[in-house]
């Protein structure tokens, strides 16, 4: 047969197909049509991977495109959901019809036209640094319920004027501290503490309800009225005028004979009241309130002590309490401890009370007392020590000292007893 090549033309491949097709630069595994080529387009089944597209009209998928690069010289519709998971760069006018989604950072040079629904943006997505409003822009009128963070207005009328001259209070104001240069007040003022550094004048009537406190110079120019008494704890400098009138007025109160004179003594109806070292025998009753050292005291009657120790006239003492009910009678706050006689020839040292009852040293408790039991902890009876734990205990004892097991339980002793130093040996196996 002739060697020569039968042009392609000439030879009818109709209902001819190939398997496991391959030439130079196609290579066909599928088992069904994966590729159709028609006059007008170009139909894939399933996915289109390649390197580089170029369409020179246009290019179609009923699912995705996915690439890496997506340059698109014309126009480009993407009718479906649109994933684009790098940097997308477009230039010149963009537009986007439909809900467009942006879940990441997103930079736009120049916004033109952007429609947004009502409440789509929340405030504290925005940039508000910077931003002024225009006064002219709100308009004019009394701002109801108005509140900020520090201000919260709840006035039904005018209660506040701010001017370039004064702040005007015309209702009561209350304040933590109120500091200021100068405070004028035309009405009453109540004052729970007042501090003025300077000049305080009082057109009025001054009314202190309680103590009041002077630390430098009270001067009074006019007349000083003590209603429930004077109690003068300092020197006190009188005008000479003042100091005759007071002789003139004293003079009348007191004889003349009474004044005493050096060395002698003040005298009432012949008896010596008061001398220069001491007050007179007859002096039975008093109302000192401050004495020096007593080098004695014999009280026959009641006696209390800054309002804490009370001693009775039955032979009872208390303190912080004034019905001791023993001998000594202790309150600290709701505990009651009592030192009295028990039964004959027996002393008690206890409480009254239903409370517990600790004893210890250095704050620590070692013999807790209470209703249904005492708890001894570590005791000692003659040179032998008693102490508790799970284990043999790892540390020196004296011979004889008994360390009971605190955790017994079948095949384990009731405890160890020490036969010297650190050795322990175990005793009385629970079976």
């Amino acid at each position: 047969m002739s060697q020569e090549l039968v042009p392609a033309n000439n030879i009818d491949f109709t209902g001819y197909s190939h398997r496991n097709f391959s030439s130079t630069g196609i290579d066909d595994r599928s088992k069904s049509i994966q590729l159709t080529v028609l006059d007008d387009n170009v139909v894939v089944e399933n996915n289109l991977v390649a390197q580089n597209i170029t369409a020179a009209d246009s290019i179609e998928a009923n699912r995705r495109i996915r690439t890496k690069i997506l340059d698109t010289v014309g126009s480009a519709l993407f009718s479906g959901d649109t994933l684009m998971l790098g940097r997308l760069t477009t230039e010149g006018l963009n537009e986007f019809k439909g809900k467009t989604v942006f879940t990441g950072e997103v930079s736009i040079n120049n916004l033109v036209d952007i429609g947004l629904p009502e409440s789509s943006i929340h405030h504290t997505r925005i940039d508000w640094e910077g931003f002024k409003l225009a006064q002219e822009s709100v308009s004019t009128g009394k701002v109801k319920e108005f509140s900020s963070t520090g201000i919260l207005d709840d006035a039904h009328n005018i209660r506040l004027v701010i001017s370039d001259d004064v702040v005007q209070v015309s209702t009561k104001l209350s304040a933590v501290d109120i500091n200021t240069d100068t405070l004028w007040v035309t009405g009453n003022t109540g004052v729970g503490s007042l501090s003025v550094r300077e000049n305080l004048t009082v057109g009025g009537e001054l009314t202190f309800q309680n103590q009041v406190t002077i630390h430098d110079t009270l001067n009074a120019h006019g007349k000083v009225v003590a209603v429930a008494g004077l109690d003068v704890r300092g020197p006190v400098s009188l005008p000479d005028t003042f100091k005759d009138e007071l002789v003139t007025y004293m003079s009348g109160k007191i004889s003349v004979d009474s004044i005493i004179p050096a060395g002698g003594s003040l005298t009432i109806g012949g008896k010596d009241i008061l001398d220069s070292k001491s007050l007179g025998v007859s002096v039975t009753e008093s109302n000192l309130r401050k004495v020096g050292t007593l080098r004695e005291l014999v009280v026959s009657g009641e006696v209390l002590l800054a309002n804490k120790i009370y001693a009775s006239s039955l032979g009872r003492l208390g303190i912080n309490t004034e019905e001791p009910t023993s001998a000594l009678d202790v309150w600290d706050d709701e505990v009651q401890i009592t030192v009295k006689k028990h039964k004959a020839k027996t002393g008690w040292i206890g409480t009254n009370r239903d409370h517990s009852l600790d004893i210890g040293v250095n704050s620590v408790p070692k013999i807790q007392i209470t209703q249904d039991k005492t708890v001894i902890k570590n005791p000692q009876i003659g040179t032998k020590t008693y102490t508790e734990g799970s284990s043999v205990p790892g540390n020196e004892g004296a011979l004889g000292d008994i360390h009971w097991n605190s955790e017994p339980a079948v095949g384990s002793p009731i405890g160890w007893v020490c036969l010297g130093s650190t050795r322990w040996a175990p005793f009385g196996d629970i079976k």
